[in-house]
């Protein structure tokens, strides 16, 4: 055989060798990818089944993470004292499973943290006995019963600086704008809509460090930023001192300090607002909503 002949043979067994191995390469390739994907889209299910088993309402358990899983995942992750993202990663997959785990020993099913039918039918059981709504959810009622932890107290404000919050916000009651809608002589007074420069500035005269914010989108967004913001899941957790913004995730249109709540519904003290009396009048006023995902998108807590 000529040395042409035989450099030839050894090309064509070259080119073999090299399209074998990418043809095993491109398999791997195809073959890791839906499985990367598969674990990824497994941790969102099983955050989505937790989070609905915990009362949070992440929607539909489809491992896609919406707006909805996302608000309930923020809600979660403020209550627990991490960061606030709305992403179900490792640290909220683990604090998750941690609580959930809680909730499944007292209700004597395996600790698996997994939300799971087993686990509703075991709450379910619990609840009857305890005299509580037997819905299988692990919300704020049923956790109480159970001795589990659902608000971490080390990053949330007590009582005390919550009354000189709603104090300080009574103490305006009655001011009124005028036909500019200026508010002269106080500091709030930004000649627009002054309903975030009220609340904030409510806040900072109580001794809460956020900054003098006059658009509601803003408040919201330093919220989520400073682990303060709780979504439209937890809005029955409302308590005096807290703000409270109106409105859905692509209208937040207003914002009010909490009062008190009675019930289902809620009092709040909001400026640029109208008198409940004579709507033609706007000013610093305390009304009653009631405490619904339809009135408002969610809560800032001191």
């Amino acid at each position: 055989m000529s040395s042409e002949v035989k450099h030839s043979a050894l090309l064509r067994t070259r080119r073999a060798v090299l399209g074998a191995l990418t043809a095993v390469l491109v398999s791997g390739v195809v073959l890791a990818g839906p499985t990367a994907a598969s674990a990824d889209s497994a941790d969102i299910r099983l955050g989505q089944a937790d989070l609905n088993g915990l009362a949070y309402n992440a929607g539909t358990v489809d491992g896609v993470s919406g707006p909805q899983t996302e608000a309930a995942a923020e809600s979660f992750q403020s209550d627990r004292c991490l960061s606030v993202d709305g992403i179900i990663g490792t640290q909220t997959l683990g604090e998750l499973e941690t609580v959930v785990k809680e909730v499944q020993g007292k209700a004597g099913v395996d600790q698996d943290g997994d939300y799971g039918s087993g686990t509703t039918t075991a709450v379910k059981n619990y609840q009857s006995a305890h005299q509580l709504t037997a819905d299988g959810i692990a919300g704020p009622d049923t956790m109480k019963s159970m001795g589990i932890t659902r608000l971490v107290a080390s990053c949330h404000t007590g009582s005390a600086q919550r009354d000189e919050i709603v104090s300080v916000a009574k103490s305006q009651l009655g001011v009124r704008a005028d036909s500019d809608n200026c508010v002269p002589g106080k500091p709030y007074s930004i000649c627009a809509d002054w309903c975030a420069a009220f609340a904030t500035w409510v806040w900072r005269d109580a001794g809460e460090n956020i900054p003098f914010m006059t658009y509601v989108p803003n408040v919201y967004d330093w919220a989520v930023s400073h682990n303060r913001w709780y979504g439209t899941s937890q809005l029955h957790s409302a308590l005096p001192g807290d703000m409270i913004i109106f409105g859905t995730a692509t209208n937040r249109y207003h914002i009010g300090i909490v009062d008190r709540v009675s019930g289902s519904t809620v009092y709040v003290i909001s400026g640029n607002t109208s008198n409940p009396s004579n709507s033609s009048q706007i000013g610093v006023y305390d009304k009653s909503y009631s405490l619904s995902s339809s009135v408002f998108y969610g809560l800032v807590r001191p």
